[in-house]
């Protein structure tokens, strides 16, 4: 009787779960790990040929430059701050099909970016603008126009140059008055110049006292017409990335790693030419 008695306690139990029957097992329907959060892939765009200081690929491949070296900062700050991981995936393109990349949301970060209002002359597009978000500077570029030997005129006063046809980077700004002749990137232009196709050309200081020295190219260097600060530009799918960056770069600023970075490029040995 107590052997029927225990079979009918069994039957009217159900069998038994693994739970039960295993102290040590897991039910499959409860979760016990928490699950790992997704990464944050930053696309960000190279404009090419690179340029040295800022940003360039060397011969091994690797993406070198103060603008790279801020981004890799950054990320390491974000990662630490969401405690989720930041991917970076440099991909360099020419400048005009980075803005279209971006505006088509496959480059989502740009570095060097000076955060005005479009130059109407520039990029007609709306979107660009619609789309782009920009953080707290974390650096200066000054300005300058390149310009024949030949010239007498003095160069570095805008007012001698209304009318005049300049050369420039598609998608950069230029002072009212000029006409803008759109090219590639700062390369061209200091070729252009040193060749004698363009008798005028705007650039950064940094990258035509580069080209002068590195690559004897035959010109003459303004004083800065301008100075800007600059920023990174992310897409507005980046939109809760924007705190993160500012706090990230406020940091870096107050501990003095961003002048750290600049002076270990401007201030060191010239790297080879990318």
């Amino acid at each position: 009787m107590a052997f029927l008695a225990f079979m009918l306690f069994v039957c009217l139990a159900g069998p038994l779960s693994a739970s039960d029957s295993d102290p040590g097992a897991v039910d499959a329907n409860v979760s016990t790990a928490t699950e790992t959060p997704e990464a944050i892939i930053l696309k960000v765009g190279m404009p090419q040929p690179g340029v040295v200081p800022f940003f360039w690929q060397d011969r091994q491949g690797d993406f070198r430059g103060i603008y790279a070296d801020t981004l890799r900062l950054v990320a390491s700050r974000i990662a630490l701050d969401l405690e989720r991981s930041v991917k970076l995936e440099f991909i360099p393109l020419s400048q005009a099909r980075l803005l279209r990349q971006f505006e088509a949301g496959d480059i989502n970060v740009e570095a060097g970016v000076v955060p005005v209002q479009p130059d109407p002359g520039a990029d007609p597009s709306i979107r660009l603008a619609e789309l782009s978000l920009f953080t707290r500077p974390y650096g200066v570029v000054n300005n300058v126009i390149i310009y024949q030997p030949e010239l007498s005129f003095p160069l570095f006063i805008l007012p001698d140059l209304k009318g005049r046809r300049v050369a420039t980077v598609r998608g950069s700004p230029v002072p009212n008055g000029l006409i803008r002749e759109d090219f590639s990137n700062q390369w061209q232009i200091a070729q252009r110049v040193h060749r004698g196709w363009n008798d005028i050309g705007l650039m950064t200081e940094a990258v035509a006292l580069y080209y002068q020295t590195s690559e004897k190219l035959s010109y003459r260097i303004s004083l800065p017409y301008a100075s800007n600060s600059v920023s990174f530009r992310l897409h507005r799918e980046l939109k809760p990335l924007l705190d993160p960056f500012n706090r990230a770069l406020a940091n870096l600023e107050a501990e003095g790693k961003l002048d750290q970075l600049v002076c270990d490029y401007l201030c060191g040995t010239a790297p080879s030419s990318p």
